[in-house]
């Protein structure tokens, strides 16, 4: 049972989570709770103001409740109304009476909640480890770069990050040598990727790489590709893999995404395909003939993850995806919706596809948090990354000690490349390598790490590795320490993680006290459901049944059938012989103000003709009319279920009270908000 939340007047109500919790998954579940939660109700103190109320010794003030419930409640600068805050406070009351108990019962410290709120906290502070100018700025080129597809070409040389000096000067001057064989000696492009580019893929298809977009390609290729003309190529530039010359061979308007449907007949090898290519035929005259589409979907295609959807397929991208690529070229090729194609083979075998719908790129508002995650995880994030340890090095007051830092890799061997090397006494040492703050990262620190950072290259340039590691493990102890000064540089991430860390702890008790026990009280649940049995009942239900049928004239042969008494079986026996969809029935029970459309036929009459805005003809049997009356438990289960928890918690809050008595200062709710 999904959790129901609702809003009455300014203020967001926390209404319930009904039903069995164990039904929906609990992480799922507590992050919507915590959702909901943060941003509505918030325990940090924070004095100023009048006395709002008192829970045991604890207090809250006025400047604590205007800012929580400013948070989703103020709007269009207007002050809330007296009976809005209150409704407010009491709710903030049963929210700080939870939490006090929970602190008592010493929740905070139990090390599953100590891990979880560390998850959190890591999700939490990743807005303040980034740069917002250059991340804004990149969202925007990325999305100016998806209304663009480039086809380009690569003629590369590997040579690796981590090579020495001598190795890649190397790499650098025969590549060097291949941009001035192309611009002056006239050598083609081609010829020379198909003759010595290092790229495999490369060297096989002359150096094409076909179109794509933003993403689809490391952030250096990428901008080289859309800074290059059409028909010009790059200078010589360096990627993570090696170094690069770009040729652009084209550049078309991004294509935006196709929904379409099809049918498949598969094929196992290269002979099938002319054997089957007669049914695919038939399958598309039946198309072009006019008859249902759905109707034979059902009847002839082969992929059956798709057959009880009318063929459907997920959007087709313009570039990317697992589908054939003539598959996508052909939907995209295609000008209307509804318009069917001709027979085309896949590796996959022989289809027909049908157009649905089309729709361009999305706006920018749409995809923001979208490019957002596809930049944090891309290799052009360094640039934001870049940005906030220089920020961070300076405002946390970063200081290295070179002397020490030339000592401690010097003194590391050859086997650092292998992932085998060991420190020895010399470098788990206090020596300092640098400073942050009044903190010191020594010998040991760093030498504790060593495990972590990982060389993939055993032929890398030593002195290269060493001194990537230690930039390694700078980048990682300023990123740390920051961190972990958040909350004392930042009152909003403080505030943010005691909502958290209250919200998470509200939840777990409530779960103990309330939803679990709902859940599992099974005699409870029944007590409570006997003690309320009139607030359980059903209204006059209509049991009925629906035939809809391929034709008129079948549609009043079956009526004739069902008003002599023939059932449901022998009429789909007979006259879905031929056809398994000439006809079908559908058995339904509809509480009268559940249907407008039953609301308004006459119950007492057996045979109503219906429009249900389908091709086929559609009739309704009465069946029953089933008289108001109790609902058993089994028929109400999930009503009841968050009922009995309602009750269940109301009790548990008065406990909560008695146990912290809860004193309201009535007057001073007309002293706050008295300046927006």
């Amino acid at each position: 049972m999904i959790p129901m939340f609702f809003s009455t007047g300014r203020t967001p109500i926390i209404l319930k989570f009904a039903g069995h919790l164990k039904s929906y998954g609990r992480m799922k579940l507590k992050a919507i709770f915590l959702l909901i939660l943060v941003g509505a109700l918030e325990a940090f103190a924070q004095k100023g103001g009048p006395v709002i109320f008192t829970v045991g010794q604890d207090t809250v003030w006025g400047a604590e409740f205007e800012r929580v419930y400013s948070k989703n409640n103020i709007k269009d600068g207007q002050r809330p109304s007296v009976s809005d805050l209150k409704e407010y406070r009491d709710l903030y009351v049963k929210f700080k009476l939870k939490v006090k108990e929970a602190y008592a019962l010493g929740m905070d410290s139990n090390k599953a909640f100590v891990d979880e709120l560390a998850g959190y906290r890591s999700q939490l502070a990743k807005p303040y480890l980034s740069d917002k100018e250059i991340t804004d700025k990149l969202i925007q080129e990325a999305y100016e770069r998806m209304q663009t597809e480039v086809d380009a070409s690569n003629l590369m040389i590997h040579v690796s990050t981590f090579a020495s000096p001598a190795d890649t000067f190397k790499a650098y001057n025969r590549i060097k040598e291949w941009k001035r064989m192309i611009d002056e000696d006239g050598v083609s492009f081609e010829q020379l990727a198909a003759d010595s580019s290092t790229d495999e893929y490369g060297r096989k298809h002359k150096g094409r790489l076909g179109y794509f977009s933003v993403f689809n390609m490391i952030y250096p290729f990428e901008n080289r590709a859309y800074n290059t003309e059409i028909g010009g190529f790059s200078d010589v530039f360096r990627t993570q893999f090696g170094y690069h010359i770009l040729k652009v061979n084209n550049r078309r308007p991004a294509r935006g995404e196709v929904k379409v449907a099809h049918i498949l007949i598969r094929t196992n090898n290269e002979s099938e395909y002319e054997a089957k290519k007669e049914k695919i035929d038939a399958i598309h005259q039946k198309l072009v003939g006019g008859e249902d589409w759905n109707e034979l979907v059902l009847q002839f295609t082969e992929d059956f993850s798709t057959r009880m959807r009318s063929g459907e397929l997920s959007w087709v991208k313009s570039i990317g995806g697992n589908l054939p690529p003539e598959l996508t070229e052909m939907a995209f090729a295609m000008t209307e919706d509804g318009q069917i194609s001709e027979p085309f083979r896949t590796n996959l075998g022989w289809h027909i596809i049908k157009r649905i719908e089309k729709r361009p790129i999305r706006t920018l508002e749409s995809v923001t948090e979208f490019l957002k995650y596809k930049i944090s995880n891309d290799s052009r994030s360094i640039l934001g990354k870049s940005a906030v340890l220089k920020r961070i090095r300076s405002e946390n007051g970063y200081v290295e000690n070179k002397a020490n830092i030339d000592k401690y890799l010097s003194s590391i061997d050859s086997t650092f490349l292998f992932n085998i090397w060991k420190p020895s006494a010399q470098h788990i040492t206090d020596d300092v390598l640098f400073t942050i703050g009044d903190e010191a990262y020594t010998f040991a620190d760093m030498s504790a790490e060593s495990t972590t950072y990982k060389n993939s290259d055993p032929e890398a340039d030593l002195e290269t590795v060493k001194m990537d590691f230690f930039q390694w493990f700078s980048d990682n102890s300023n990123l740390e320490y920051e961190e972990a000064m958040l909350e004392k540089k930042y009152d909003d991430f403080r505030y943010l993680m005691q909502e958290y860390r209250d919200g998470i702890l509200l939840f777990e008790l409530t779960n103990k006290e309330v939803w679990n026990k709902a859940s599992e009280d099974t005699l409870g649940l029944q007590e409570y459901f006997e003690s309320h049995r009139e607030d359980y009942r059903w209204a006059d239900r209509l049991s009925y049944r629906v035939y809809k049928s391929d034709s008129k004239k079948t549609a009043k042969k079956v009526k004739k059938k069902v008003k002599k008494g023939w059932t449901d079986k022998t009429i789909l026996e007979k006259y879905n012989k031929k056809n398994p969809l000439a006809v079908r029935v559908d058995h339904h029970v509809v509480e009268r103000g559940d249907d407008v459309m039953i609301d308004s036929l006459d119950w007492n009459t057996m045979i109503h003709d219906i429009e249900d805005g389908s091709k086929s003809v559609v009739f309704l049997r009465v069946d029953e009319v089933i008289p108001s009356g109790l609902k058993k438990l089994k028929e109400t289960m999930g009503p009841v279920t968050s009922d009995y928890q309602d009750h269940l918690e109301a009790l548990w809050i008065e406990e909560l009270k008695a146990k912290y008595p809860v004193k309201i200062n009535q007057g001073a709710l007309k002293e706050v908000f008295t300046e927006l």
